[in-house]
C-alpha cells in the first residue's frame, strides 16, 4: 500500500490536473446524445447539423432552405417516456433504509441541499439511466460533525485510477470537475472549471486538493476528518447500470436515443418530400407568362389563355417512396419501444446468482440492475460513514424487493402459500412480505396493519385446520376454528329464518 501511495503522489503534476481518462473520451458523445434527447425537440433542433445533416441541395444560395427543413421535422420524445415508465415502476417499491441510531439524521437530510435518502436514491436512478454511472462522494459538515452525500454527474468525474490494495481493487485517484464564478459580479453567470483531486497522502489518509488553470488553489491538501479522525480510503462510490465497478457501464437509454435521432431524420425527409411533392402545382403548357396571365391560383381568379393550344393541369405525384419512408418510421418507433421494454424488463422471482451474472454480462442493463446498483452504492456510503464514525455497521440494512414485478400470483401459488401456513411451515410475516412484493398488498401496509385486516375480514380465517393467529407478543388475535363454529351457527339460523319466511308466504 505505501508503494502505491508513493507512486501516485510522485506523479501529482498540477499542470495535468485537467487530464481526462481515455474511457471518458469514448462515451462522452453518447452521454451528450441522451441528455439532448431528454431535453427535447428545441435542444435537438438547436444543434442543427449534429443530428440532422444538411442535404447537398441546401447549400450555397439555397442554404436558407435548411431552416425550413429543420422546422418541418418532428423529434419524438420516446427517451423521456421510457425514463418516465421506468420511474413509475421504481417509485412503487422504494427501498427502506435502516441505519445506526446516531446516523438517523441522514435519512431525512442526506445531501447538502436537503434531499432525503429516498430522493437521493431516485436521483441516482434517473442519472444511471442517462449515463450508466453516478459518482457519490461522502463529505463531512464540520460544524455539525455530520455526514452528507454529494452527487456528481458522470460528465464531472473526468479522471480516475484504481489499484489492488490488500487483494481488493480500490480507488487511489479521483478527479471531479466543478465550477466557480469567474467574477464577483452578482449578475454574471460566467464560470471557470476547477478540478477537485481526491487521493491518498503519504500516510495513507484521504486528502483533497483543488486546482484551477493548472495551479493549486489550496496551500496544502485538505484532510477531511470527523472529530479529528481521518479515513484511509477515498470515500467516492460509483453507481453503475449493471454493477458498481469503476469500469464504464452500458447506458440504458442510448439505444432509445439512437432510434429517436433516426426517426427525427426520417421525419425530416418525409416532411420535406411531402412539402415539395404533395402540394398541388398548376402547370401551363403552350402559353407565355406575360402580364395577361395571373401568377396566383385561387377561387376568385380566372385564367384566360391567349394560345388555343395551351393546356392547364396539375402535376401528379408518385407517393410510393413516401409510403416506404412512413413504414420505415413506424418500424423505428417499434424498435425504440422494444429497447424501452427491454429496460423495463423486471424478472419474476429471484434468479440464481450465476444466471443473473451471465444475463447481466450479456444483455443491456435492466431496471432491476439499475435499482440494485443505486441502492448498493448508497449502502456502501452508509457503511463507510459507520466505520468512519465508529457506529455499528450491522445496523446498516437496506430492505429491497426481490424483483420489481407488479403481477398478481396465480391461484396455485396462493393455494400453496395458504397450505404452508396451515401446516405451520410458512410464518404469517413471510406471507405478508410475499403479498407485498407480489403486489396483492400495498407496500404501505405494515405487518400490524395486515393482522388487523385479517381480523376484520372473517372469511379469510375460516379455513379447516388453521391455527390461531397471534401478534408479536403471542396474544391470540383470531381463532379460526371458533369463528368457523360461529359462522356455522349463523348460517343455520339464516336457513331457519329463510324457511320460516317461505312458509308464511
Amino acid at each position: 500500500m505505501p508503494d502505491v501511495i508513493k507512486e501516485s503522489q510522485s506523479t501529482l503534476n498540477p499542470a495535468s490536473s485537467n487530464t481526462v481518462h481515455p474511457d471518458y473520451e469514448k462515451v462522452k458523445n453518447s452521454w451528450a446524445r441522451v441528455r439532448d434527447c431528454m431535453d427535447g425537440e428545441d435542444v435537438i433542433k438547436s444543434k442543427k447539423e449534429l443530428y440532422l445533416p444538411r442535404p447537398s441541395g441546401m447549400t450555397g444560395e439555397y442554404a436558407s432552405a435548411y431552416d425550413g427543413y429543420i422546422e418541418r421535422a418532428h423529434f419524438p420524445l420516446v427517451v423521456s417516456y421510457a425514463l418516465s415508465g421506468a420511474l413509475g415502476i421504481v417509485i412503487t417499491k422504494l427501498p427502506e433504509f435502516n441505519v445506526p441510531k446516531e446516523l438517523e439524521y441522514i435519512i431525512k437530510t442526506a445531501t447538502k441541499d436537503g434531499k432525503s435518502l429516498q430522493q437521493l436514491f431516485l436521483d441516482v436512478v434517473i442519472e444511471i439511466f442517462q449515463t450508466g454511472r453516478v459518482p457519490l462522494l461522502v463529505d463531512i459538515i464540520s460544524e455539525k460533525n455530520e455526514f452528507r452525500f454529494v452527487q456528481y454527474k458522470a460528465e464531472e468525474f473526468v479522471n480516475w485510477k484504481t489499484a489492488v490494495i490488500e487483494d481488493e481493487k480500490n480507488l487511489i485517484l479521483g478527479v471531479l470537475r466543478e465550477t466557480k464564478p469567474s467574477t464577483d459580479d452578482i449578475f454574471s453567470h460566467e464560470t471557470d472549471d476547477t478540478y477537485r483531486v481526491l487521493s491518498l497522502d503519504a500516510n495513507g489518509n484521504y486528502s483533497s486538493r483543488l486546482f484551477l488553470d493548472g495551479k493549486e488553489l489550496t496551500e496544502e491538501a485538505i484532510i477531511p476528518n470527523l472529530r479529528g479522525k481521518p479515513i484511509d480510503e477515498i470515500p467516492l462510490f460509483l453507481a453503475g447500470s449493471i454493477n458498481n465497478s469503476f469500469d464504464m457501464q452500458p447506458i440504458p437509454l442510448i439505444s432509445v436515443a439512437n432510434c429517436s435521432v433516426q426517426i427525427y431524420r426520417k421525419e425530416a425527409d418525409l416532411a420535406n418530400s411531402e412539402y415539395l411533392s404533395c402540394n398541388p402545382t398548376l402547370c401551363l403548357v403552350g402559353a407565355t407568362n406575360d402580364d395577361d396571365l395571373p401568377n396566383v391560383v385561387g377561387s376568385s381568379v380566372m385564367i384566360v389563355l391567349p394560345n388555343e393550344q395551351a393546356r392547364v393541369f396539375y402535376t401528379q405525384t408518385d407517393t410510393a417512396a413516401l409510403k416506404h419512408v412512413s413504414e420505415h418510421i413506424k418500424s423505428l418507433y417499434e424498435e425504440a419501444i422494444r429497447h424501452g421494454v427491454a429496460i423495463l424488463d423486471a424478472r419474476k422471482g429471484v434468479e440464481a446468482a450465476e444466471s443473473l451474472r451471465i444475463r447481466q454480462s450479456t444483455q443491456s442493463a435492466s431496471i432491476y440492475s439499475v435499482y440494485l446498483a443505486a441502492m448498493n452504492a448508497i449502502k456502501e456510503g452508509l457503511l463507510l460513514m459507520s466505520v468512519w464514525a465508529g457506529y455499528n455497521e450491522d445496523d446498516v440494512i437496506l430492505d429491497a424487493p426481490s424483483s420489481l414485478t407488479q403481477g398478481i400470483p396465480d391461484s396455485s401459488i396462493l393455494k400453496e402459500v395458504i397450505e404452508g401456513y396451515n401446516q405451520a411451515v410458512i410464518p404469517l410475516n413471510v406471507i405478508h412480505r410475499y403479498l407485498v412484493y407480489s403486489g396483492l398488498l400495498d407496500q404501505t401496509v405494515g405487518f400490524e396493519d395486515y393482522l388487523l385486516l385479517l381480523e376484520e375480514n372473517q372469511p379469510v380465517n375460516q379455513v379447516e385446520g388453521a391455527t390461531s393467529i397471534t401478534d408479536k407478543d403471542g396474544n391470540i388475535i383470531t381463532d379460526p376454528k371458533t369463528k368457523q363454529k360461529q359462522t356455522k351457527v349463523q348460517s343455520d339460523e339464516a336457513i331457519k329464518i329463510s324457511e320460516g319466511a317461505e312458509d308464511q308466504s
